[in-house]
């Protein structure tokens, strides 16, 4: 669906000299008309700052005028502010009308961000690219962030695209503008459950929860991984060890239908030697309602599960706990609350697929590893446990979903082993990627676009038997996104995002590295 399109305000100073401004006054005005003409064809409503004034003035050139032509663009409603750079200006005015801009428009919405283009004439015979770099680095200075764009407006047609997918860009901020302010105020509610502690000795999925705190508003609890056992076999009795004997009696009814609505409509492998036979899967799906049973005593809204080695070892993996807290129907086949939950207990992992869910409506968000890379396809191949809902296509009803799940036995790394959640994500869908880190100990959120391909059930032999797969492209090299991501971990959602992403960054205030699907990189500094 198109975006409706922002209101801009075209904003175009000039040098303080008196026969400066007299020599270059024309050319100034010609370039800014270039510009206007431009944007008003491309069908966008343009507020002149200097459109009322005599010819002189109508290109700013002191403190005062840069301020009357702020606010004339301000009163005509403008979301987008274009600083055009016809020729030398003075860096301070084009940072003093960014700087009023965001003043006045938070008077009305104090949550506004400033979405801000700066416009290079290329004119070689003038300095107006110097004037561009000058501006872009006032602003840099100060943490405003911005797009910078060199070229002839009236003519080159690469130009005129990137100035097109800027602005379709910041058309898609504004519309996202509000989600993102509710999610801001939702953080606010949210508590984070942990299971267990840090797993295999990975420093990215640690948190500072004071950070959590001060930041976010989030609440935390820690839960021994020994909690979730403890309630576990609380729901079947054994007739020896849980998983590895028959069960005398399923005593929850919950797990008694939902082991028999997985037996029916999902694919059960027993070929290997982690997963025999249907009573380790009972013993794991007892696993998913004790998780659930302990979040809503502890009013948890999102949570990480350890599992290595404690319990991947001793007793069964996670995988289909993780899998269906964090999807949209739960074993029994119905429709249930989204419950992000991280693998490896990774918290800033599941804190990323909290803030995917949150921005999507409350979409299924799921875990992934960043396991492969080839030109520009990226493979999300991980440990098994990527929701249900994303097997297939996202259209699809639950029972096909459930068609394309298989549960086949854990690879070697899990001793107690069990059942891997297992699937394929069909080609020709549009994902979001995103990854909440640390640089220096400062936040800052990474994403992008993942345009989704086909994969066949033979390709898991190329990376894990026993694996779910996601395979798709990204809108910049393999290099590229190796560079962008913080770690090993993602997360992702169905739709795109990204605008939603930079929007929310920026109003947590925190940096962010965001490459929308033309391949644009948005960013400010964490």
């Amino acid at each position: 669906m198109e975006s409706q399109k922002s209101k801009i305000g075209v904003f175009s100073p000039n040098d303080f000299r008196e026969w400066v401004r007299v020599e270059n006054i024309d050319l100034m005005i010609g370039h800014e008309s270039l510009l206007i003409d431009f944007l008003r064809g491309e069908g966008y409503e343009v507020a002149r700052g200097g459109e009322g004034f005599e010819r002189m003035d109508s290109i700013a050139w002191n403190t005062a005028l840069v301020r009357e032509h702020i606010e004339n663009i301000v009163d005509a409603g403008a979301d987008v502010l274009v600083l055009s750079q016809g020729s030398w200006t003075f860096p301070y005015d084009s940072r003093d009308a960014v700087q009023h801009f965001t003043h006045l428009k938070r008077r009305e919405n104090p949550s506004f961000i400033p979405r801000v283009l700066i416009f290079s004439y290329q004119d070689t015979q003038v300095p107006g690219m110097v004037a561009g770099m000058a501006v872009s680095g006032a602003l840099r200075r100060i943490g405003i962030p911005y797009h910078l764009v060199y070229g002839r407006v009236d003519e080159d047609e690469e130009v005129q695209e990137r100035i097109r997918e800027l602005l379709e860009f910041y058309d898609r901020r504004r519309e996202a503008s509000s989600q993102a302010d509710e999610v801001v105020d939702r953080l606010h509610r949210q508590k984070y459950v942990a299971f267990g502690g840090m797993s295999l000795k990975m420093p990215t999925t640690t948190a500072d929860v004071d950070a959590w705190a001060r930041l976010f508003g989030i609440s935390y609890e820690a839960l021994d991984q020994s909690e979730l056992k403890k309630r576990a076999l609380q729901y079947v009795n054994w007739s020896g060890k849980a998983g590895e004997s028959e069960p005398v009696e399923i005593i929850d009814e919950r797990v008694k239908v939902g082991v028999e609505n997985l037996e029916r409509n999902c694919v059960l492998d027993y070929s290997l030697e982690k997963f025999t036979d249907i009573n380790k899967l009972i013993y794991q799906l007892s696993y998913f309602y004790a998780a659930l049973d302990l979040l809503d005593e502890y009013s948890g809204t999102f949570a990480g599960i350890k599992c290595q080695d404690e319990l991947s070892a001793e007793e069964c993996t996670m995988c289909l706990a993780t899998a269906f807290l964090s999807n949209d129907f739960g074993p029994d086949g119905l429709g249930k609350e989204v419950i992000p939950c991280a693998c490896e207990n990774d918290m800033d992992s599941s804190l990323t697929q909290l803030m995917l869910s949150l921005l999507s409506g409350g979409k299924s968000s799921g875990f992934g590893d960043f396991r492969d890379v080839e030109a520009d396809i990226l493979a999300i191949v991980n440990c098994g446990q990527h929701p249900p809902c994303f097997f297939g296509q996202e259209g699809d009803m639950v029972e096909e979903k459930l068609s394309n799940t298989e549960f086949i036995g854990q690879e070697v790394f899990y001793h107690a082993g069990g059942a891997a959640v297992r699937g394929r994500t069909g080609g020709g869908q549009v994902m979001t990627i995103a990854r909440m880190a640390r640089e220096n100990l400062r936040y800052y959120l990474v994403g992008t676009v993942l345009n989704t391909i086909d994969v066949s059930p033979e390709e898991h032999r190329k990376y894990n038997v026993s694996w779910p797969i996601i395979r798709g492209k990204v809108p910049m090299s393999g290099e590229e996104l190796i560079e962008l991501w913080p770690c090993n971990h993602l997360g992702f959602v169905y739709g795109d995002y990204t605008p939603h992403l930079v929007e929310l960054a920026a109003k947590l205030g925190i940096g962010y590295r965001v490459y929308d699907s033309n391949g644009i990189l948005h960013e400010k500094v964490s």
